[in-house]
């Protein structure tokens, strides 16, 4: 809990005091100081922490200190609904009860002097002093009667107000005033009446006057102000008689003219202007919404406004997936407005955390949650239409409901009339030309290849300018695992798009920070300050028309830029020079990374000091030739929690040469007083260092000079799949398989041949982002190159020797005086 109960405050105290007096302990997001309905402080408040570690801070340091001359008293605040502790004051209280006053005489108790003092002291009302008191006078007989039954009568009486008083508990000196005090009479009901106001009366009017004016009608009350002079109000019980005293309306009183006017009570048009209570307004609101276990959303109030998104997320996901979470953002101040609404996949998750979190407390604020009204969609607030309108809408309202998925297309994709343009543009020839075949002297140039061409040149040109403007291109080349919730990928756009435009579209929904757009304008890249506006220009813009053409949008990946958003970057040129030196070395370090080391050139290396670390291990191992990784086995210790060397560990080179140099020169050597013991890996060790992207870069294949393109459209023939591949490089052949039918179609794949593998390498980094033809994505990938003889030795020995899975078959042949067994 981190919020604190602040007791015994003087009734001088102010927020801004006591704020100053709990800040320096912690960040404080709520502070009350309780009133009564008049305005009185009641001496207490609440404060309200950030973290737990400074409400506790707080309350050992301030709690028995002193504020002007009152001693405080600071507590951690119950949660809502724990019943506090009662048994201890009914303890005390009834131990208070059983305090008896000592008079002393209990130490006299067994001396028979002070017996016989008290017996005689102490006998019964009833009997008589004397001995001869109880009777015996003659003529007395039926007064004797008459008090025996008196007597009798008196007896049951003190018996029962003994009885009673033995049953009921002492009473205090106060409560026993209070029981005497007469109480007072309730008030009496207010009456309804029917008022009439009179103005114009002489100054020194009284009430015997209005009565004798309004003779012969009986008013139930007569006012005169005492601060106003010349008007009085006259109260009846009957609106009959209110208009009967409306038709002394400018008659005479003396020599002053009145008027009269009907009056109505400024409470009651108070009441009937005032609406009614925000709880009462809410109750009403709620009365037809769904409950949360019907719908799974919940509308959460009294946020601390330092709580973003995540943090609600982070709250609320421990009782289950959620769908989604908004937290609504002040347009002006650019804070948040202290409420969310939380949306659960399961309405049964949605229950259980409306159970446990309501009346908790989250960063020193108690939360209130109540169920959430169900979100319109759009196709129930604009209706259906009838014919192809209402056709039209459903595609589109179908387009919107799948334009958050994943898998809709790729991330830089470019229209192809927008491809026309821009490459008409930049070639100073007329777009018809760009989307025309032409003759030419090499034969005939397709309008798909030279369409082809130009999305490839644009899209290497965007790629190097988002890579300038600090977006990272590797997050866009795989499958992203998680999405952004503030920056949007806005593709399809025409070209020539200006930045005004797109951004003046995007800034209704709320504050854009950054607007990348490349230098045709075909894609763009928008990062939003909030995730509630972002999700909101999403929804409404997405498949939109914008210039003739559809709007497409993609939540672009995690991570797509390099640094978060600055308002205020000063970036000084020291700074800018390292930031470049950085740049170039990574380069660098990419390239080496992308060389991949060669089969068999793992080490296994036994023996080693449980002291020796990767660097040392390294450092042994480099005179023989460049290392691609060294790792010594490790493993948790189960007591201490610390890892241990297994004694053990891989050396990886890049060339199976430097592993044999290895074999050779350094077995048997000495490492940190141990004897090196050197085998060759047969554990593929090279990919578990590998991140995500270089296993996809693997399961591309390894460079070669032969590629593998996949999803040729069927209409492309082979004379179109050279001509696009022979602008990289000199080809070696073309194969574009047939089907088996001999109808003469393809089948959808090409295998493409160079002469050099650095014609190959350069057509496959410009054709592999983005390069459509008839309007399919060309996939490339290495194909597998001729194996050589030692690979078929050792695919043939994996195969019929140790690598061979079950039982070997011996099969036995007789010739002449040999037996072989194969």
């Amino acid at each position: 809990m981190s919020r604190l109960i602040v007791k015994n405050l003087p009734f001088s105290i102010s927020e801004a005091k006591l704020r100053s007096t709990f800040s320096p302990h912690g960040s404080i997001t709520d502070l009350q100081l309780k009133y009564k309905k008049d305005g009185k402080f009641r001496g207490f408040g609440f404060v309200g922490f950030l973290t737990e570690e400074g409400a506790s801070k707080a309350k050992d340091w301030l709690d028995g200190t002193f504020i002007g001359a009152a001693k405080i008293k600071v507590e951690m605040c119950k949660e809502l609904g724990q019943q506090v502790g009662k048994e201890k004051v009914v303890i005390v209280e009834e131990e208070k009860k059983k305090v008896e006053l000592k008079t002393g005489a209990e130490k006299y108790k067994e001396d028979p002097k002070f017996q016989e003092f008290m017996s005689v002291h102490t006998r019964d009302a009833t009997g008589g002093t004397w001995g001869n008191d109880s009777g015996g006078v003659v003529g007395v007989d039926t007064k004797n009667e008459v008090a025996e039954e008196e007597e009798d009568v008196d007896e049951e009486e003190t018996s029962e107000e003994l009885k009673e008083n033995n049953n009921s508990e002492p009473v205090s000196d106060l409560d026993y005033l209070k029981s005497k005090k007469t109480p007072k009479a309730p008030p009496k009901p207010p009456v309804d009446l029917f008022t009439v106001k009179i103005t114009g009366l002489p100054y020194k009017s009284k009430k015997k006057d209005i009565k004798t004016l309004l003779a012969p009608l009986k008013p139930v009350s007569v006012r005169l102000p005492p601060k106003i002079k010349g008007i009085a109000f006259a109260g009846f019980t009957t609106e009959k008689e209110m208009k009967t005293a409306l038709n002394k309306h400018k008659s005479f009183c003396g020599e002053h003219q009145i008027q009269v006017f009907k009056h109505t009570a400024r409470s009651k048009i108070v009441e009937a202007a005032e609406p009614a209570s925000k709880w009462s307004e809410q109750e009403a609101a709620l009365e037809g919404v769904e409950t949360v276990g019907e719908s799974g959303r919940i509308f959460v109030r009294n946020l601390p406004y330092t709580a973003t998104e995540e943090d609600i997320s982070d709250l609320f996901s421990k009782f289950g997936p959620l769908t989604e979470t908004t937290v609504p953002v002040d347009r002006l101040t650019r804070k948040y407005k202290g409420f969310a609404f939380v949306t659960f996949m399961m309405p049964e998750h949605a229950v259980a955390a409306f159970s446990a979190l309501d009346g908790s407390s989250l960063m020193g604020r108690l939360l209130h949650l109540i169920p959430a009204k169900t979100k319109l969609e759009e196709n129930d607030v604009t209706g259906g239409g009838t014919g192809s309108d209402s056709f039209k809408k459903a595609k589109e309202a179908k387009q919107k409901a799948s334009a958050g998925s994943s898998h809709n297309w790729n991330s830089l994709f470019l229209g192809t009339s927008a491809v026309a343009d821009v490459m008409a543009a930049q070639y100073g020839v007329d777009k018809a030309r760009v989307v025309m075949d032409q003759e030419g002297k090499e034969g005939k140039t397709s309008a798909a290849v030279k369409l082809a061409l130009g999305e490839t040149e644009i899209v290497g040109q965007t790629r190097s300018f988002l890579e300038q403007e600090g977006v990272q291109l590797d997050v866009f080349n795989r499958k992203p695992d998680k999405r952004s919730k503030t920056v949007i990928l806005a593709k399809n756009l025409p070209a020539r798009t200006s930045p005004e435009e797109l951004r003046d579209m995007f800034i209704k929904f709320g504050v854009v920070d950054r607007l990348v757009l490349p230098l045709h304008c075909l894609t763009a890249i928008i990062e939003f300050a909030d995730p509630g506006e972002a999700r909101a220009a999403f929804t409404k813009l997405a498949y939109s028309r914008f210039h003739n053409a559809p709007l497409y949008l993609e939540w672009a990946p995690e991570n797509t830029f390099n640094k978060p958003f600055v308002k205020e970057a000063i970036i000084e040129e020291g700074v800018e020079e390292k930031e470049e030196i950085k740049k170039v070395a990574d380069t660098v370090k990419d390239d080496d990374d992308d060389t991949e080391p060669e089969e068999g050139s793992t080490l296994f290396v036994k023996n080693l000091n449980f002291s020796t670390t990767d660097e040392e291990l390294k450092e042994h191992f480099v005179s023989c030739g460049s290392i691609q990784s060294g790792s010594v086995a490790t493993k948790n210790d189960t007591k201490s929690g610390e890892s241990l060397s297994m004694g053990f560990g891989f050396v990886t080179f890049y060339l199976k040469s430097s592993a044999e140099k290895a074999l050779k020169t350094l077995q048997q050597s000495m490492l940190a007083d141990h004897c090196l013991e050197l085998k060759r890996s047969t554990r593929a060790s090279t990919n578990q260092t590998k991140s995500k992207t270089e296993k996809e870069k693997k399961s591309l294949g390894k460079p070669s000079t032969k590629l593998l393109v996949r999803n040729i459209p069927f209409q492309a023939n082979k004379q179109e799949i050279t001509q696009i591949f022979k602008t990289f490089g000199e080809l070696s052949a073309v194969r574009l398989p047939t089907k088996l039918a001999g109808t003469g179609d393809h089948r959808g794949f090409a295998f493409i041949e160079y002469s050099s593998v650095s014609d190959a390498k350069a057509a496959f980094s410009s054709l592999v982002h983005s390069t459509h033809l008839y309007g399919r994505r060309l996939v490339l990938e290495w194909a597998q190159g001729e194996t050589t003889l030692e690979e078929l030795r050792d695919k043939t020995k994996q195969h019929w020797g140790d690598g061979r899975v079950g039982q070997e078959k011996r099969a036995r042949f007789e010739m002449g005086n040999t037996t072989e067994s194969a």
